[in-house]
């Protein structure tokens, strides 16, 4: 496919170049471009541009020409001619930024769209080429500056899906206070929005995890529980929102709720290495210790390598009297990366700071 239409336009280019010359209307060339009539669209602008070099427009628009037809490097090539003609048109820049996103060049993206935002003060313009950074800055997973071209944005126009991608990019640049106020609000315009719902219980449960006040940790808890709940009623096949829910009831002190919770998911998904940690810290909470060595052991099983299975384990046997034991657990935990996870499914959620299962970045 990719073939035919680099033929395709090649044939389109060579068109423009040899049909004889003749005056083109350039309100003709636009109406061929928004029908989707490229090639016929293509010959137009080549046409004006031929017959006068300076028209930057015709550049810009030979280059939107060249990206409907999935040829980028073409696109580029046509916006830096448009760029050179006339410097201070944004939209030129944001085409240039188009071209290279379509490229995969997400650093010279963000350096189009950086030039673009120097060349206007326009809000609505500034608008659109701030959240087109932004999606530059996600793609190179760099938090803090998709958080800071989204605070911007936000405050010139209040759109809830900005405030829920500003929610989840404050949570991935590990922030989970301040990704709460943003998703509440987005969550308000779209209350079924599953992403939101998880990252939203997410951050309450990583709050809950540092909270020192006991009362306060099992409010945060209880406000992760009733979050986790409302997504895994909109997913009910999705065995990690199940799991959200028991993480949250295990927080919250719901212990055989929890234990419910993370029995389905193992019923579901008996490799969950996670699950079993779970299930075993929730028999450990409930003083049920022999069940909790159980369940340990058998995720230990599942995941040798995991650091928090031995983390867990210590935890366990200091609890059961036993230092020795503990002792050995700990040291197999200090020796293990905590990354160092290769026995689990690929694309698992990772440990949060409580010791529970977690995404690793925002959906």
């Amino acid at each position: 496919m990719r073939g035919r239409m680099v033929v395709a336009t090649a044939l389109a280019l060579t068109f423009a170049f040899t049909r004889p010359a003749r005056a083109v209307d350039p309100h003709d060339a636009m109406s061929d471009f928004k029908a989707g009539r490229y090639l016929e669209a293509v010959t137009k602008f080549q046409a004006l541009v031929d017959r006068s070099p300076d028209y930057d427009f015709g550049f810009f628009m030979l280059g939107h020409c060249m990206l409907k037809m999935r040829s980028p490097g073409a696109a580029e090539g046509h916006f830096r001619h448009a760029i050179e003609l006339n410097p201070t048109r944004p939209e030129y820049y944001m085409g240039l930024a188009f071209a290279l996103r379509d490229e995969a060049n997400w650093e010279r993206t963000i350096q189009a769209l950086t030039e673009g935002l120097g060349h206007t003060q326009d809000p609505f313009k500034r608008y659109n080429l701030l959240l087109f950074r932004a999606q530059a800055w996600y793609a190179l997973q760099r938090w803090d500056q998709v958080v800071a071209d989204l605070e911007v944005a936000r405050r010139i126009h209040q759109d809830p899906a900005v405030f829920a991608q500003l929610g989840k990019a404050y949570f991935g640049n590990g922030d989970p206070k301040a990704a709460i106020q943003p998703l509440r609000f987005a969550l308000e315009s779209s209350p079924d929005d599953t992403g939101v719902l998880r990252v939203l219980s997410e951050s309450y449960i990583r709050i809950a995890a540092d909270e020192t006040d006991v009362v306060k940790k099992k409010i945060l808890y209880g406000q992760a529980l009733e979050f986790a709940q409302r997504l895994s009623s909109l997913t009910p096949d999705d065995m990690d929102a199940m799991h959200l829910v028991g993480r949250a009831a295990l927080g919250a002190g719901q212990l055989d709720k929890a234990e419910s919770v993370f029995r389905h998911v193992l019923d579901r998904e008996p490799r969950q290495c996670y699950a079993m940690i779970n299930l075993g810290r929730t028999f450990c909470a409930a003083q049920k210790y022999p069940e909790a060595k159980q369940w340990l052991q058998r995720a230990e099983a599942c995941a040798p390598r995991l650091g928090l299975v031995y983390e867990t384990l210590g935890d366990l046997y200091l609890k059961m009297g036993l230092p020795d034991e503990a002792a050995n657990a700990f040291r197999r935990a200090d020796d293990l990366s905590p990354d160092d996870d290769t026995l689990l499914p690929p694309g698992r959620p990772r440990p949060s700071r409580d010791g529970t299962i977690s995404v690793s970045a925002p959906r």
